[in-house]
């Protein structure tokens, strides 16, 4: 009955073959807008990125992040003072001037004028501040428009304080809260062509990763194109910046707080980030003295250096003699005879 039925299966494939091809002309067609092929992408040259203070904060959102009473307000206000007038920024770096407009929602005008006077701060144009508001947004894009064409610093002083302003959604889970809060800052300032240093408190856990201490969920951390955290201890002037962005720039900065202040430590970027390297190779050999006083103590019969060395592995018979003996002037332990040490009783 279907004898006489003939299937043209080359003609199908070939009619299907067009289909396809069809639809993907459709397809690119439909997205021309939202696609670009790799090798034009590739063909494309852009401005080298801007930055408000080269090396440290790039254009777009910024978060600095510190634990509560380190230091970060201050560090803001200097900032804030260096960009309005074309200074130098952590003592150092010098800054091309742009407007800035210093949201300090935790400090009053009192505070804030005698911390400027304690800095050294002369009158400055193109330096703004408000203490209150009752529409954030609404003044950070007056300020952006106004000042457009010389790309303007906004500081907002906390996060938290501006956290405050939006009502939460019951339906937002607080991922998606975060997210949406500095997502919008940062698509605002964006397409404004200005940038934006938000202040921000860490967590109290401490955490291996500097961008894990971001304090709230990840949303926040997500949603910055640079994250800054200062990590010092509360009664030391010293301290580590630590850097990264969306644009591979990434270091660790070691900075001091001298009297209000912040400076780095050398006269430019390379040289600060050399001086954490060689902290941290000091605080390696402390804990290797350490190392070798525990050994001692362990002997009250007393210890010589090779027997050191034997024992901790990775340190020379020399540098078991130097170690003694910087232990033995220090008075961490006693000599019984030559090249003999051992615990004071």
């Amino acid at each position: 009955m279907g004898r006489g039925i003939k299937v043209n299966t080359k003609k199908n494939k070939v009619d299907a073959d067009a289909l396809l091809e069809n639809v993907a002309v459709q397809a690119q067609t439909t997205h021309r807008n939202d696609m670009i092929r790799a090798d034009e992408l590739l063909d494309m040259e852009f401005e080298p990125l801007e930055f408000v203070v080269d090396g440290v904060i790039a254009t777009g959102l910024t978060l600095l992040v510190a634990a509560p009473k380190i230091g970060k307000s201050w560090m803001a206000l200097d900032l804030a003072y260096q960009v309005a007038r074309g200074g130098k920024a952590f003592g150092t770096i010098p800054v091309q001037s742009r407007p800035v407009l210093y949201f300090a929602l935790e400090d009053g005008q009192r505070r804030l004028n005698a911390r400027m006077r304690k800095l050294g701060c002369r009158k400055t144009a193109g330096l703004y501040f408000i203490t209150k508001t009752s529409d954030i947004d609404a003044d950070i894009d007056d300020f952006m428009k106004v000042h457009a064409k010389n790309h303007p610093l906004v500081i907002v002083d906390t996060l938290q304080k501006y956290r405050e302003t939006k009502p939460a959604s019951r339906s937002d889970s607080a991922y998606e809260r975060d997210y949406a809060i500095v997502g919008g800052l940062q698509r605002r300032v964006l397409e404004a062509e200005g940038s934006l240093l938000i202040l921000h408190h860490d967590r109290k856990a401490g955490s291996g990763d500097f961008v894990e201490s971001v304090s709230g969920t990840n949303g926040i951390a997500g949603s910055a194109d640079t994250i800054i955290t200062i990590n010092r201890p509360r009664v030391a002037a010293d301290a580590v910046l630590s850097v990264t962005s969306r644009d591979a720039m990434e270091g660790e900065y070691a900075v001091r707080f001298d009297d209000g202040r912040w400076v780095l430590e050398g006269d430019d970027l390379e040289q600060a980030a050399q001086a954490v390297v060689q902290a941290r190779a000091h605080a390696r050999n402390g804990d290797r003295m350490n190392d070798v006083l525990d050994f001692v103590t362990k002997h009250p019969q007393g210890v010589q250096p090779f027997e050191v060395s034997e024992a901790l592995g990775d340190i020379s018979p020399n540098t078991a003699t130097q170690c003694l003996v910087r232990l033995f002037k220090a008075g961490a332990i006693t000599k019984l005879k030559r090249g003999v040490y051992a615990p004071i009783a």
